[in-house]
């Protein structure tokens, strides 16, 4: 069964889409990030596994704290700096990892809120747009907001 879309595509959106060939386990899901799917080349999910990324999201953003980027780097600095030192404290939405196809870091300082993105998967269309850093302005709560409607949304009986 169908659940639809929680959120907004132009920023940040979950499509819960139908279970994978009947499959309590593999589901649909597209999610959306500045008006891109970033789940472009397989939107079929691990449910444990994505129902568990996204509580971590959550409680990750819920305890963030702010990063000083008052020196305002470009966002493709800022995505290169997160990529070359492992930033998992910025890193979301790496909900599954044979579907996410493009990495996200979240940012947040005393001047703004906002998550970069770059498509990593060679498969991504248009190919012209993989390895381009892309840049979202979203409050946090409006992103935890967004993804604790999808963890009510998703199915738990996996088995």
């Amino acid at each position: 069964m169908t659940m639809g879309l929680i959120g907004e595509r132009t920023k940040l959106a979950i499509d819960i889409g139908d279970h994978w060939e009947g499959s309590k386990q593999n589901q649909h899901m597209k999610v959306w990030l500045g008006g891109k799917d970033i789940t472009s080349v397989d939107d079929v999910v691990y449910l444990p596994t994505f129902y568990n990324n996204l509580k971590k999201d959550i409680e990750k953003l819920e305890s963030y704290t702010y990063t000083d980027t008052d020196n305002d780097p470009s966002d493709a600095a800022l995505f290169n700096h997160f990529e070359m030192t492992d930033a998992a404290q910025h890193r979301i939405l790496a909900l599954d990892l044979t579907t996410m196809s493009a990495r996200c870091y979240y940012v947040y300082s005393r001047k703004s809120s906002y998550i970069i993105f770059s498509y990593w998967d060679e498969r991504h269309e248009p190919r012209s747009e993989v390895g381009k850093v892309f840049h979202v302005d979203i409050e946090k709560e409006e992103i935890v907001t967004i993804l604790h409607e999808a963890l009510q949304n998703i199915s738990t009986e996996w088995y």
